[in-house]
């Protein structure tokens, strides 16, 4: 990262990477996500969440250590963070939100701290918007700096149907992605623009740690070695795989 994002990020817990998709990368996630909303058994609803996004096709497996996040993960989380999970949803105008609030610093796995200038991360989202997310159309919102709170929020704030001005909606073009702690207070709010939001959410943890609790097949598809050694299952920092796929080798003391 750079000084400016590092410090953004520690101040807020999310950062906004515009134009992180080329325009051929975005055309091709959403020609995919076409195809399955097509398939989905109400293509049509409001709200809907999709799985196993990387069986979908390379282009969203390229996602997993796409050039333009992996060195901001790799600072947040260190080396050897891991692919936790990945979903993607869309939403329709008047689609509810969700402002579920997930965060709190001291948390086992949503936890935020720097310490002798490195931070320190549990679970961090990438959101990858593909399409336009407008200012006051809702999706993505959170409240600034909250990653940092000593105190939960009062239902006054955490309340979807009426949220404070303390709860800010992000906005961003298609192609961009926000990368947020999940320490951050945040949630969705209900879409409130003509066009569909379409946003996919790669989370990533350290090494050691799993929130999901299911693992990856790291030779399932066509991953590239980096790509495989992301998709890893937990592991302690004196543990790899050498080479990928054929077993463990613990080092020397």
């Amino acid at each position: 990262m750079t000084e400016e994002e590092r410090y953004f990020f520690d101040v807020r817990g999310y950062l906004v990477i515009e134009n992180a998709l080329s325009a051929d990368e975005l055309t091709a996630l959403n020609t995919l996500f076409d195809e399955q909303q097509a398939n989905a058994p109400d293509p049509q609803a409001g709200r809907a969440r999709y799985l196993e996004l990387i069986g979908w096709g390379k282009p969203y497996r390229d996602l997993i250590d796409h050039p333009s996040v992996a060195p901001h993960l790799q600072e947040m989380l260190g080396e050897g963070f891991r692919l936790d999970h990945e979903y993607a949803e869309h939403m329709r105008e008047g689609g509810a939100g969700e402002l579920h609030i997930n965060g709190t610093p001291y948390s086992t796995m949503f936890h935020y701290h720097v310490a002798n200038d490195k931070i320190h991360c549990g679970l961090v989202a990438v959101a990858w918007a593909l399409k336009d997310v407008p200012p006051g159309a809702g999706g993505f919102c959170c409240i600034p700096g909250s990653h940092k709170s000593s105190f939960a929020p009062p239902t006054s704030i955490t309340c979807v149907g009426n949220p404070t001005p303390g709860v800010q909606q992000i906005a961003c073009s298609a192609g961009s992605a926000i990368i947020f702690t999940e320490a951050l207070r945040h949630g969705t709010l209900a879409w409130q623009a003509p066009a569909q939001r379409r946003t996919l959410f790669y989370k990533y943890s350290p090494r050691h740690a799993s929130w999901w609790g299911t693992f990856y097949d790291p030779e399932a598809y066509d991953y590239t070695e980096r790509q495989q050694q992301i998709l890893r299952s937990p592991y302690h920092s004196r543990v790899w795989k050498n080479p990928p796929g054929k077993g463990y080798v613990v080092s020397p003391a």
